[in-house]
């Protein structure tokens, strides 16, 4: 479950920087819609990064 994380991670990294492009207006037109502001954005990263999180917390160590 280390890779998903890792995915999920580097997914709300790159939802985080689309989020500060749309906040500082750096495309004149909106990137994917103008419906999707920086608040979705920035709460989509959050909720991806909280989902990395709980798959690593939850990776079983089959150490014995």
């Amino acid at each position: 479950m280390g890779i998903t994380a890792a995915i999920i991670g580097a997914i709300a990294v790159i939802t985080t920087a689309l989020g500060v492009l749309n906040i500082l207006q750096i495309p004149a037109d909106p990137i994917f819609s103008a419906k999707l502001t920086w608040e979705f954005w920035f709460s989509l990263s959050a909720i991806l990064l909280l989902g990395s999180i709980a798959l690593m917390m939850g990776r079983h160590n089959d150490v014995e």
